[in-house]
């Protein structure tokens, strides 16, 4: 018998119907991800499963037992089904410790100490032991995440629900939430992931959902979706190109910032790691070993850098756009050591011989 069956979900609001017809299964050790376009009800189908919303029509049944069902036992249900929010849900008045035993004492009937022994022991499966008498303000948004999740584990669960769990974080903090999440999946968590990280979803799906406008478009492996998907929708989903862009002003530049949201995007195309390690090499030195200086010397300047991948991640085309200033720094002298750099990992050429304004990196 499968642990998750959904049967005919429907759900309605007064302006809008998220959810028309979606059906599926879930055997335990499954891990699926829900993908799709923004409003295409994955995270309403979710809510519905937890039941923070109720369905219009439809089952949904967890060890064969209806949880639509007018009678159903809410906190029983929560105990089989943990959620991990995208806002982190933690309550700021308590500490790190606090947020993860009180659950288990008011739901599961736990001692304190029992609570406190299971605290511990999934804190330390999240890696943060160490941050147990913290407050959740005093936390990095990757770290109030993994309390999240550690909280929801400790509950025992039986299926994981995350709705958009690295959505809220910074670049640079996704990837502590997705490792977490990868060792879970190792260890056969039952898990449905509503994500827009689709190598997250790639590397550690059994099984993904393609939904579009409220219903279940295609299924199937990471493979079949992601290489050999059967509808033209999901072909247009997954392999529309999305152009990386970041601007650097004279007023001040998040580099690392800048080279986090680069590696972000690298990853969200599925680039190989040879090509990804050579667009952040040439970026790193063509902003530090020539456009820095130029943007430190003159107040107001501005350039646009902007990435694209050309066929399938054969190569791609860096973009600097400096039309809002009147010279051309590639013109002065670089550095030379960031030069040969450059020059061992791609080729420079003037995208715009009319105004010299825009230069095009091949990688």
């Amino acid at each position: 018998m499968s642990i998750l069956e959904i049967k005919n979900l429907r759900k309605e609001f007064e302006n809008a119907v998220p959810l028309k017809n979606v059906s599926f299964t879930v055997e335990k050790g499954d891990v699926i991800s829900l993908i799709g376009p923004s409003g295409t009800g994955k995270s309403t189908l979710i809510r519905c499963i937890n039941r923070l919303e109720t369905p219009t029509s439809g089952e949904i049944l967890i060890d064969g037992v209806n949880i639509c069902a007018s009678d159903t036992d809410l906190s029983a249900l929560r105990r089989k089904v943990g959620m991990v929010f995208q806002s982190f849900n933690l309550f700021g008045h308590m500490t790190i410790l606090q947020n993860i035993v009180v659950p288990q004492i008011d739901l599961l009937g736990k001692s304190a100490e029992e609570a406190r022994e299971e605290a511990f022991r999934q804190l330390r499966r999240v890696g943060l032991e160490g941050k147990a008498k913290n407050r959740p303000d005093e936390l990095s948004g990757g770290q109030k995440q993994r309390a999240a999740i550690a909280r929801a584990l400790a509950m025992q669960p039986e299926i994981m629900l995350f709705d958009e769990p690295t959505s809220a974080l910074d670049p640079t903090m996704v990837s502590e939430v997705k490792n977490v999440m990868r060792s879970l999946a190792g260890e056969g968590m039952t898990m449905l992931i509503v994500t827009h990280e689709m190598q997250l979803a790639r590397d550690i799906s059994s099984r993904i959902l393609f939904l579009s406008d409220g219903e279940i478009c295609e299924e199937g492996t990471p493979e079949q979706i992601f290489e050999r998907p059967q509808k033209e929708q999901t072909r247009q989903f997954v392999m529309k190109v999305t152009s990386w862009q970041w601007n650097t002003k004279s007023d001040g530049t998040d580099f690392f910032g800048m080279m986090g949201s680069l590696e972000d995007f690298c990853r969200s195309r599925f680039m190989n790691r040879r090509l990804m390690n050579s667009c952040e090499i040439v970026l790193e030195e063509l902003y530090t070993g020539c456009l820095k200086p130029c943007i430190d010397e003159n107040d107001g300047m501005s350039v646009t850098f902007s990435l694209e991948t050309i066929g399938d991640n054969e190569s791609v085309t860096l973009t600097a756009d400096y039309t809002s200033i009147d010279f051309d720094p590639f013109e002065r002298e670089m550095d030379d050591v960031s030069k040969a750099i450059i020059k061992s990992k791609s080729h420079l050429l003037p995208a715009d011989e009319k105004n010299r304004r825009k230069w095009e990196i091949i990688i």
